[in-house]
């Protein structure tokens, strides 16, 4: 492999640490949270007489939130404005919620009303008698008390069947289908123009995943003060365009990397017969990216891969060099 000098090193890692605020105060959280998929037109009317219902609505409780592994209680005469999202907790409604609710790995039990459509993962949704929701309810993963005299204006949904049902809607399918197909083909160009390049930083990964974690989450969390920084330099915008360039290079490369450990994995396993690295890599990124693009969940698996991504680029300075000895041999 090629020496990279001190001045390529320099230009190689200054702008991708600096460029990253500027990513994301541009527009790169939107570019993060492209998984979430449009809503239809009728969804989207909904939404906003919602939105205009709760201006209206003297809101008695703490505005929607979400809550990691704990309780939510909407007491009794009590109006909660905004989504309810709960994960590995439980969730029990006697009052009203004017908002979506989203519940992953527990338990509803709706005592009162939803204004809006509510979404279970891995749990059981059960209701009283007078109790009510204005919207669909989905429930995968467990199961829906039958009998019980709720009022649903809406649809109920289980689990996706097909392909078809998990990608959405026909404007979600569309979308879900070309941002698959841009990943893969994106995964096939940098592991066939720089394979050396994806090879350093999916090793990075591997061998140094909490390091490039915790140097991912790092950059994010000083970005804005680097952002600062340049509005008070008042960069000139071809830098600040080069710099965005950067990171999402760094992005994409990270992404890439990760996409392809998932493709070992799987092929390995599942498929050994066909186990090559175009193989790897286009499985591992379409796996990747249809989770990616999933509702409620896919912003976040694409911040985490992305934050993991970027820390292992850094680390190995682009893919030219290798931060550590590996404890094993370079496997193509």
């Amino acid at each position: 492999m090629q020496k990279v000098s001190r001045r390529q090193r320099f230009m190689l890692s200054l702008p991708s640490v600096v460029l990253l605020a500027v990513f994301l105060i541009g527009g790169g959280v939107e570019a993060l949270t492209a998984g979430i998929p449009t809503a239809s037109a009728k969804q989207a009317s909904d939404h906003l007489v919602t939105r205009v219902t709760q201006s209206n609505v003297d809101c008695t409780g703490q505005p929607g939130r979400a809550s990691f592994k704990s309780a939510v209680v909407v007491s009794r005469g009590e109006i909660v404005c905004g989504d309810l999202t709960s994960f590995w907790g439980n969730m029990t409604i006697r009052g009203e919620v004017k908002g979506d609710v989203v519940v992953i790995g527990g338990n509803v039990v709706i005592d009162g009303g939803v204004d809006g459509n509510v979404t279970l993962y891995g749990g059981n949704l059960s209701s009283s008698p007078g109790a009510h929701v204005n919207g669909d309810i989905h429930v995968c993963g467990g199961q829906r008390s039958k009998d019980t005299g709720l009022l649903l204006h809406g649809s109920y949904f289980g689990c996706p069947t097909s392909v078809i049902d998990i990608l959405g809607n026909d404007a979600g399918i569309q979308f879900r289908f070309w941002y698959i197909v841009t990943w893969v083909l994106l995964g096939m160009l940098l592991t066939t123009l720089l394979p050396e390049h994806v090879m350093m930083v999916r090793t990075t990964v591997k061998s140094k995943l909490r390091r490039s974690l915790a140097l991912g989450l790092l950059s994010i969390l000083l970005a804005p003060t680097i952002f600062t920084v340049l509005l008070a330099l008042i960069i000139p915008i071809p830098l600040a365009i080069l710099v965005a360039v950067g990171f999402f290079a760094a992005w994409a490369l990270g992404t890439v990397a990760i996409g392809w450990i998932i493709g070992d994995w799987i092929t390995k396993r599942i498929l050994p017969q066909h186990d090559t690295r175009i193989v790897q890599v286009v499985i591992g990124l379409a796996i990747l990216a249809l989770f990616g693009s999933l509702p409620y969940i896919g912003w976040l698996i694409n911040i985490g891969i992305g934050t993991l991504g970027i820390g292992a680029v850094f680390l190995s300075r682009f893919g030219t060099r290798l931060y550590a000895p590996p404890k094993q041999p370079l496997s193509w």
